[in-house]
Parts: C-alpha cells; sequence; structure tokens
C-alpha cells in the first residue's frame, strides 16, 4: 500500500498587503525590504510555515527573529494572526504583518502589514479591510 505524502504549505500575499508594503518602502526602505526579504523566506521555509500557527510562538533565530499571537479581540470569529518582526530600526519596528491560514488549501494568506498604533481596533478601517478580505477569500 503507498501512503500520499500530505503536501506542503503556501503563501500569498493579498493585493492589499502589496500595497501597505508598498507605502511602508515609501517611508522605510530598509525595514519594508527586511520585511519583503522574510516573507519571501518564510513562504520557501517549511519550518517557519509550521510555526505560524503556534500562539505566543517566538524565534530567536539570528536570521528572523519573530514572534506569532492570534488577534485575541477577533478569534471567536476569525482565524486572525499576527507577525511582529524583531531587529528592525524606524517605521517597520512599528508594522505587524496580519495574516490567515485556510486549513483546506494549506495556504497562508498575508492579508495586511499594517503600523501597530491602530491597536487592533475592530472599528478601525485596517481591521474592516481585512475582515473583508478575509470573508472573500472563503477562509473558514
Amino acid at each position: 500500500m503507498k501512503y500520499s505524502r500530505v503536501s506542503a504549505y503556501s503563501m500569498s500575499i493579498h493585493e492589499d498587503a502589496e500595497k501597505d508594503l508598498e507605502a511602508l518602502y515609501e517611508v522605510d526602505e530598509k525595514g519594508a525590504a527586511g520585511i519583503d526579504v522574510f516573507l519571501e523566506e518564510a513562504a520557501s521555509s517549511q519550518t517557519v510555515l509550521d510555526h505560524l500557527l503556534e500562539n505566543r510562538y517566538r524565534s530567536y533565530d539570528a536570521g528572523f527573529d519573530f514572534e506569532v499571537r492570534r488577534w485575541e479581540s477577533l478569534w471567536k470569529h476569525y482565524g486572525l494572526w499576527r507577525l511582529r518582526l524583531f531587529g528592525f530600526a524606524g517605521d517597520a519596528a512599528s508594522y505587524r504583518v496580519i495574516y490567515a491560514f485556510h486549513g483546506k488549501q494549506r495556504r497562508y494568506y498575508i492579508l495586511g502589514i499594517v503600523p501597530r498604533d491602530f491597536d487592533y481596533d475592530p472599528k478601525h478601517h485596517f481591521t474592516q479591510r481585512i475582515v473583508n478580505s478575509y470573508q472573500a477569500l472563503g477562509i473558514p
């Protein structure tokens, strides 16, 4: 009997998140490039992708120091996560990568790269945009 191999996780960056990153490049090119490199590396590393569903996971890796947390205030309704990258100076240090995981597709969707100061307010336009994208993607 043959066993089928479980397919690997993958990652897609939503067009809104791409626009967020482009806007960050305008104010902090070095920091935006660091986030960009992290996302590229994460997309090709099953080890990193595996950790993106571990609440309160903290990597102290010399290459990428990051922390994963659930978006607690919306967790009952949406499986949204936030990623904080350490080791950045400037504006990028206060940005978070917001994402969700579509289990049936085994795909991470990067939904936004947003400044922390919106404080995860459910009524903030970033939150509304991210929730709308989440729903449009049909993430269970």
